[in-house]
């Protein structure tokens, strides 16, 4: 039975818990050999991802939900709305439903990527929504080598750059703590600028980690456990849609064979009916010349012997005169 196995990933290199070697870092595609009989939930940078709310009507059609999500947010996206690829997380008490929002063609690289490497990948989220879940008056963050990962929220958070940090931070309501994981004693450095973006400075809770590699591991322990996370796997790119791509093929040829095969039973049924009503209409026409021939006769049992029967009387003989006099009574009659 396959196991279901955290990935992460930054586009370049791959990162996973081994239960022997621990954190284990490689290429994806050795990912691929390592993890090939396992389901995969991968994390992905979150730069590339938005994360927001929508008001969407009671649709209970996932097809129908994701597009009206794509309408309702058509106005504050500033891409083509066409090119853009939407998932939808569950709807909150308040009415309100979380989505997500990437680039479709970043989607399809990731999903190309993995597939490439033969990787059965269950779920792909955003990496800010692998940290710890945040009460109402908490943030969740993480600095890992420049990168900042923030999680507002259970469904909500971002990822940026330490120099935007700051910009970004001002744009929400002041938490009372930040709870701040990262890799050594000076973790708070890559707090600077939060005294200017907030007003009061919210609390900040340290949590030290023993490398960049282990803060990782914290990500990757978390993932699987936070069923609120959205799994950016749905619509054009849901699993079994992507099953079915690649069966296409396969699906294709097998519905030409067996159109194939229904013309040829189609055609040896229009045969084979033919050929009975080519019997029946000599079956007919040799009762029709047999009772020309035979007026006296009343009731037909074997038409073969009461034919030869016929034409022995009308010779005047009684040995049995063949089948082939049958034709010559024929021609007479006619």
């Amino acid at each position: 039975m396959a196991q279901r196995r955290t990935l992460y990933y930054d586009g370049t290199t791959t990162l996973w818990r081994d239960p022997v070697q621990g954190i284990t870092r490689a290429t994806l595609a050795e990912a691929g050999q390592a993890l090939a009989d396992d389901e995969i939930v991968a994390l992905v940078p979150a730069e590339d991802i938005l994360l927001t709310d929508v008001a969407l009507p009671p649709i209970r059609q996932a097809k129908r939900r994701l597009a009206a999500a794509r309408f309702a947010l058509e106005d504050r996206l500033a891409g083509r709305i066409e090119q853009l690829h939407f998932a939808l997380g569950t709807a909150t008490s308040g009415g309100e439903t979380p989505v997500a929002v990437v680039d479709e063609l970043q989607m399809r690289a990731w999903c190309d990527a993995f597939d490439a490497a033969g990787l059965d990948v269950v779920r792909i989220l955003p990496d800010c929504l692998a940290l710890p879940v945040p009460d109402a008056h908490t943030w969740q963050m993480a600095r890992i080598d420049e990168r900042i990962l923030l999680r507002t929220a259970p469904s909500h958070g971002f990822a940026c750059s330490e120099d935007l940090w700051p910009v970004l931070a001002g744009a929400f309501d002041t938490p009372d703590i930040i709870e701040l994981h990262g890799t050594s004693s000076d973790t708070i450095q890559a707090l600077d600028g939060t005294d200017e973006a907030f007003a009061p400075s919210p609390e900040i809770k340290p949590h030290s980690h023993a490398g960049v590699d282990a803060l990782i591991g914290v990500l990757l322990d978390q993932a699987e456990t936070h069923k609120s996370a959205i799994n950016l796997r749905q619509g054009e790119f849901a699993r079994h849609n992507q099953l079915e791509s690649r069966w296409r093929p396969f699906i294709l040829t097998g519905g030409l064979a067996a159109a194939w095969l229904i013309v040829t039973i189609a055609a040896h049924g229009i045969e084979t009916w033919r050929l009975h009503q080519q019997i029946d209409a000599l079956e007919a026409q040799t009762l029709t010349a047999f009772r020309d021939a035979f007026p006296d006769v009343g009731t037909i049992n074997d038409l073969r012997v009461q034919a030869e029967q016929g034409i022995a009387s009308l010779r005047g003989g009684s040995g049995s005169a063949g089948l082939f006099p049958v034709l010559e009574a024929t021609a007479d009659v006619a």
